[in-house]
């Protein structure tokens, strides 16, 4: 069992502060993902008034290679958060090494740390340790194995040409499953093949739709496309349909054997 222990930090409601930088580890700068991502919860507000507000949550895995590291968002939804006992939304934000996550790092075993954090710890506010996770190597094919239940081929061929002909082009992604757990896990996935293994560009995904599409800098992973869609930098992909044969395979060799092996097993 390997233990990797990360800076992490939490944005939420504080005691009578409100919105603010709420707990946080010694070497983390919560700026810097605010600078990168553009907010500290980068959620639509009409989702977070959705029925289901209590047990939706949100991921956002963004890779920054100027830190060598991952900063892997939970956003969700607690109750008792500040003074008055108001429920509120939380950011709580792990910075993970990328060489972890080369070397077989799991998301889920990341998922599960937080799970275990937030039984032992609650919601805490001020300088907090650094976050234990604890993990066995699990190999990538055994990890993206669920990919082709959730998105075809034809479809991850096109990301990785969209990639490589542009590194800066934002896509939105639609999801073969409709529940929330599958959106989390096609862009697990996609991350963990696109960015750590292929090393594309550095991929930037998020679960739900974000404040504002026209500023966002991350890719989108939905259960529909949304009615309106920038019309410079972005693409949509449909998972939902398979698109025709003729579109062609993936730019990259490495990348064309890897989606072969992934989609004949």
């Amino acid at each position: 069992m390997t233990v990797t222990s990360v800076e992490h930090f939490i944005y939420g409601p504080v005691p009578k502060k409100g919105y603010s930088k709420r707990a946080r580890s010694s070497n983390i700068n919560p700026d810097e993902y605010e600078r990168f991502i553009g907010y500290y919860i980068p959620l639509d507000p009409n989702y977070v008034k959705a029925e289901d507000v209590f047990t939706a949550e949100a991921r956002l895995v963004a890779s920054v290679p100027a830190l060598e590291g991952v900063y892997f968002s939970k956003i969700f939804r607690r109750n008792k958060l500040d003074e008055k006992g108001r429920t509120g939304i939380l950011t709580h934000t792990l910075l993970i090494p990328r060489s972890a996550l080369a070397q077989g790092l799991s998301y889920y075993d990341v998922e599960k740390a937080l799970v275990a954090d937030e039984e032992k710890n609650g919601i805490p506010i001020g300088e907090v340790p650094k976050l234990d996770i604890n993990w066995e190597p699990v190999p990538l094919e055994e990890e993206i194995a669920p990919l082709k239940s959730l998105i075809s081929k034809e479809s991850v061929n096109r990301l990785v040409d969209g990639f490589v002909k542009d590194p800066q082009v934002k896509f939105v992604v639609t999801c073969k499953g409709t529940e929330q757990k599958d959106r989390i896990k096609l862009g697990y996935m996609l991350s963990k093949l696109l960015d750590i293994q292929l090393g594309l560009v550095p991929i930037t995904f998020m679960t739900e739709p974000p404040l504002s599409l026209s500023t966002s800098r991350c890719n989108l992973v939905l259960s529909k496309l949304p009615l309106t869609l920038p019309q410079r930098g972005w693409r949509a992909i449909s998972s939902l349909v398979d698109p025709s044969s003729g579109l062609g395979g993936a730019s990259s060799e490495k990348a064309k054997e890897m989606i072969e092996k992934i989609y004949s097993a």
